[in-house]
């Protein structure tokens, strides 16, 4: 897992410009990030394009699941 300091920076800041403005909190932001070589000439995409997402209230969350186990019948790619 990477820990991408400097894109956390960049929504903290942006949350913080709006808390400053008094204007309303958000409740999530997004983020798209494009980092890296293309990954051919003229691509849209790139080696290690990302989006983040910062949910601001945890109210806003409704639920989450865990993660399945790996099931040993089938192989594992």
């Amino acid at each position: 897992m990477l820990i991408r300091k400097l894109d956390c920076a960049v929504v903290q800041t942006a949350l913080t410009y709006n808390q400053d403005a008094n204007a309303h909190p958000y409740d999530s932001v997004k983020g798209v990030f494009w980092e890296g070589q293309e990954l051919y000439p003229n691509a849209g995409f790139r080696e290690k394009n990302h989006i983040q997402i910062c949910v601001c209230n945890p109210n806003c969350i409704k639920g989450y699941f865990l993660p399945r186990g790996i099931n040993q019948d089938y192989p594992n790619p």
